[in-house]
């Protein structure tokens, strides 16, 4: 019983997506890339907590001086009140994109179940049995096309989700990387500053002095941290600024990452699913 070559391509590409489909290295890299993902995302919700936290303590601060016997109150957190809500939804969308990773290694490892596995392997078998046995077969071209579009289906499953990470991660490491790593040590700079601003105009405020020798110096101390009220108002401003600009980039980044390019990748493959099927 003589074979048809497109019979025999048709079985020869079967058995190859057998093999691919059981391989457990797709599903490795695959979580690996999510795993890595979802870790940055980790670190930036942290970031942005912790953006919050030293912000909090800005708004939280006052330092009053009275230079030549004029009062004058310093509220530092005041010009960091612009960004604040912004730090908020920032926090938000991190933890958003923490849990859209979470659900993609759940469904990596149902991609991965024994379950679906047995499944392609039975259709396979199917599949080669009727291009071998039921090629004179009257219902031949209904069965095979059947069994083809069945097949088609379950690859998808199985292929989907390690596809959509490994295409995921080239976006990341092509196009977003960059940003990703400029604006996160962008924002640790903003941090740290603010918290060193935090520290000093604490440690201002609260410090006690007793005595004609410490009162001198507690005025001289009250000129010098008036004459410093501009430098510390364009030192926050400054760190406003880095706040607002690469917080738009990380958010930028993760949306890109976590919902707009998995979007595409899914709707490509559905489509490019639908048009085999449908042949």
């Amino acid at each position: 019983m003589a074979i048809r070559k497109q019979s025999i391509l048709i079985i020869a590409a079967v058995i190859v997506a057998v093999a691919l489909a059981t391989i457990p290295k797709t599903d490795a890299v695959g979580n690996e890339y999510v795993d890595s993902a979802f870790k940055r995302a980790l670190v930036s919700f942290a970031l942005a907590r912790g953006l919050n936290g030293v912000i909090s303590v800005a708004q939280g601060t006052e330092i009053a001086i009275q230079p030549a016997g004029v009062g004058v109150n310093f509220a530092p957190g005041e010009i960091l009140d612009p960004v604040n809500d912004l730090v908020e939804r920032f926090s938000w969308i991190m933890l958003l994109a923490s849990s859209s990773l979470g659900v993609q290694k759940v469904l990596l490892s149902m991609s991965a179940w024994q379950g679906l596995l047995v499944a392609v392997m039975v259709i396979a078998l199917l599949l080669i049995f009727a291009h071998i046995f039921l090629q004179r077969d009257r219902w031949q071209g209904r069965i095979h096309k059947v069994l083809g579009r069945l097949f088609v289906l379950l690859l998808i499953l199985r292929f989907v989700m390690p596809g959509i990470a490994i295409a995921n991660h080239w976006v990341y490491t092509t196009f977003l990387k960059q940003d990703y790593i400029e604006a996160s040590a962008e924002l640790e700079v903003a941090k740290n500053e603010i918290g060193a601003i935090n520290e000093e105009v604490v440690a201002e405020r609260d410090t006690e002095r007793n005595g004609l020798i410490d009162k001198a110096k507690d005025w001289y101390q009250q000129i010098r941290t008036g004459v410093d009220i501009e430098e510390r108002l364009e030192q926050y401003g400054k760190a406003a600024e880095r706040i607002s600009e690469n917080s738009i980039r990380l958010i930028v980044v993760f949306l890109m990452q976590t919902l707009v390019f998995p979007l595409i990748f899914l709707l490509l493959v559905i489509w490019w699913g639908r048009t085999i099927i449908g042949r």
